[in-house]
This record gives C-alpha cells, sequence and structure tokens, in this order.
C-alpha cells in the first residue's frame, strides 16, 4: 500500500462490499485543497485497524471511491491510555487533544474541578465535545494512526474518582508529592489499563488529593520543575506510552 497517498478517516458503516463513501466533511478539502481528480488514489481508515487504497470515482460533496487493496495497518498500542484533563482556557483544550492524539491517548475525559476556571453549560459542553472530538480525528489521520480517539462528554473530577476500577493504574500528577516518582511507579507496574489525572491552571486542591488517594489513585511527582497543564498532559502521556508500550 502505497504510503504517500492522503489518508482520510471513514466511518466503518461508510465502507460497503467494494465502495467507500467518505464524510461530506472531506468533499472541500479533497476539491479545493488537494485538487484531487477522479481516478486519484488515497487511503481510509475506519478506526479498528484496517486500511484501505482506494480509486476515487466520485469528488464532491461527498466523495467515493472503489477499494483496490485492504490490509491490516496494525493494532492498537498494547495499552489502554485514557487522559482526564481539567478544563482549560482559550485553545488550550484544542493543543491537548491534538498533540496527545498523536502521542497515542485512547480517551479523552475533560473534566471539571475545584479550581476550573472555564465555565460551561450542557449546550455549550456538546459543542466543545464534537469540536474536540473533530481535531482528535484530524490528529489520529495526521499521524498515521490506525485509531482515533474518543473524546467523552465533560465530567465532574469526583465522579472520575469513583470509577476508577481494580486492575487499572490511576496516576495524579501533584506538585506537592515528593517521594513517589512517576518513572518507579510506571516501571514497577503490570496495568495495561492506564489513566492519567491532570489539573487545570490552578492544580488540584488538597481536598481534591485526599480524594484520589481514596479511590487509589496515586500521587506522583514529575520532577522540580512545575509544569503548565497544557505541557503536562502531554509529557506524561509521551512517558506512558514509552515505559509502557
Amino acid at each position: 500500500m502505497k504510503k504517500n497517498l492522503h489518508r482520510f478517516y471513514v466511518p466503518q458503516e461508510n465502507i460497503r462490499d467494494n465502495t467507500v463513501i467518505l464524510p461530506a466533511e472531506h468533499g472541500n478539502h479533497i476539491k479545493n485543497v488537494l485538487r484531487m481528480k477522479p481516478g486519484d488514489g488515497c487511503i481510509v481508515f475506519d478506526g479498528t485497524g484496517f486500511e484501505y487504497e482506494i480509486q476515487l470515482e466520485k469528488i464532491y460533496p461527498e466523495p467515493e471511491g472503489r477499494i483496490i487493496s485492504r490490509v491490516i495497518a496494525g493494532t492498537p498500542g498494547r495499552i489502554k491510555l485514557t487522559l482526564a484533563q481539567g478544563l482549560a482556557k482559550g485553545d488550550k483544550m484544542d493543543l491537548i487533544i491534538q498533540k496527545c492524539s498523536e502521542i497515542g491517548v485512547d480517551t479523552f475525559i475533560p473534566c471539571r474541578s475545584e479550581r476550573t476556571i472555564v465555565k460551561v453549560d450542557l449546550a455549550g459542553a456538546a459543542k466543545k465535545q464534537e469540536r474536540w472530538q473533530k481535531i482528535a480525528r484530524s490528529a489520529a489521520e495526521q499521524s498515521h494512526s490506525t485509531t482515533v480517539p474518543v473524546v467523552a462528554p465533560v465530567a465532574d473530577l469526583n465522579e472520575l474518582f469513583k470509577q476508577v476500577t481494580p486492575g487499572q493504574l490511576a496516576i495524579i500528577p501533584w506538585e506537592n508529592e515528593k517521594t513517589t516518582g512517576l518513572k518507579n511507579i510506571l516501571r514497577g507496574t503490570a496495568a495495561r489499563d492506564i489513566i492519567v489525572f491532570i489539573g487545570p491552571e490552578g492544580g488540584f486542591s488538597d481536598k481534591e488529593i485526599t480524594a484520589a488517594k481514596y479511590a487509589g489513585v496515586i500521587p506522583v511527582s514529575l520532577g522540580s520543575r512545575i509544569l503548565r497543564t497544557e505541557t503536562a498532559g502531554i509529557v506524561v502521556s509521551s512517558i506512558v506510552r514509552y515505559e509502557l508500550d
């Protein structure tokens, strides 16, 4: 399969027999930006580990193509990585979701906590979730991932603590943790299901750390430097993938 071809995500239900119908959102990009024409080839992936090389037969508004070949492009990472990210101001969440999707986070859970500055109502939260899901999908296309990260609805931090399960490694970087380092925890675990809690701009309160410990979440140190919220998730996700994958 030619890896230099343009690559797009297609829902599994859009692949029927020998035909692939790309979502309409790709139509304008394919026609006016990439200037592709009928007969051109591209790669599509369905998020389940399969990739398809197709020959485009229709360009706009919904691109459509004929399958030339199908391969199992890869399997998901050996671990399942969830990032419970405190809601951050401005476009920081866009950056976090984009970069951590490239790194290999499987699930994002934006969460409200005691020191969260961002306020969102139900309608606003739904719109943000839709936007973040598109960012995750675009990052998966760009990074040649075979799966698309899931962006969950905005959740309450304390409710997430209650959902930590036995056998899951749950860690929470905290600037006041002085004895337990992230490296030591990762090198001593056999867990394949990892959840990382990252605080908002104001960090976690002592009350939240107490609740985390009670739920089995392990506070860890990232060293002597204090990282911004948009940096911490990227750094920790990279380290987890490096150590455990």
